[in-house]
């Protein structure tokens, strides 16, 4: 029977490798036998997660500098990855922002941050990647989105990064029909509350505010990093080449029931 999810000889990039999902998704790629290109803003940053991925796994990596909303900085990232391991066989966007504001006096500049980090650092990579996947005919890329590009929230100030994960969403899906006939599958990942540092440090974990968002999930709790690493490995792996175009709701249920 073979292994359908080994990505020996593989070659993953994942952007926002240092974050709450990107480390572990990083290190489950690594853990399933890829060859992992740790890329983020700051390099000490990947640089440690480079460092953990060769010590507790047989894989290896390499850490990158990158401002994914920065065209030439996303081109640099290309070529330094190909140069150091030869191709590219998967994208992980695990990267984004999210600042919430009242609608009616969301500053413009904020708004376009928002879009540039969650819109425009997607597209960017994706487009210089995809090059390197349209010319072998073969490629996975995997969009972190989030439940928020389908469903609004029933607190305030989520105007800007619910519509600019809509937009990631039908970028998603309009690369997976583009790109079909070179074999690249484009897939999202679109988690819920997940535990991590950065929800923490942004309140959703406070418990008012989970009870009040846990009444509409079925499975009566929030996700943890582990459950985005099964996904994640699974969309970058020979299990889901016949899956492409779609937006994997890792919610517990949450946008099943309304």
């Amino acid at each position: 029977m073979i292994d359908l999810f080994r990505m020996d000889g593989k070659v993953a990039v994942v952007i926002g490798g240092a974050g709450g999902l990107g480390e572990p998704i990083a290190l489950g790629f690594a853990f399933y036998g890829a060859k992992v290109a740790v890329a983020g803003r700051r390099l000490e940053n990947v640089q440690a997660v480079a460092e953990r991925i060769q010590k507790e796994t047989a894989s290896e990596a390499a850490a990158f500098q990158v401002d994914a909303s920065d065209e030439q900085s996303v081109i640099r990232l290309k070529e330094q990855v190909v140069a150091k391991f030869g191709t590219v066989d998967i994208l992980m966007n695990a990267h984004g922002l999210s600042i919430k504001k009242p609608a009616v006096e969301f500053p413009l500049d904020i708004w376009n941050q928002q879009f540039s980090l969650n819109v425009n650092a997607f597209m960017l990579p994706c487009r210089e990647f995809g090059k390197v996947m349209i010319a072998k005919k073969k490629g996975k890329i995997i969009n972190m989105s989030s439940v928020r590009g389908t469903r609004a929230t029933m607190w305030g100030g989520n105007a800007g990064y619910c519509a600019s994960k809509g937009a990631l969403d039908m970028f998603t899906k309009a690369l997976a029909s583009e790109w079909a006939p070179y074999n690249i599958n484009v897939n999202a990942i679109a988690p819920s509350i997940v535990r991590t540092k950065l929800a923490e440090k942004a309140g959703v974990l406070a418990p008012d505010h989970l009870k009040k968002y846990l009444a509409n999930v079925p499975l009566q709790r929030i996700g943890e990093p582990e459950d985005i690493v099964g996904l994640s490995v699974f969309l970058a792996s020979r299990a889901s080449d016949f899956i492409t175009g779609q937006i994997m709701y890792l919610d517990g249920g949450l946008t099943a029931v309304g």
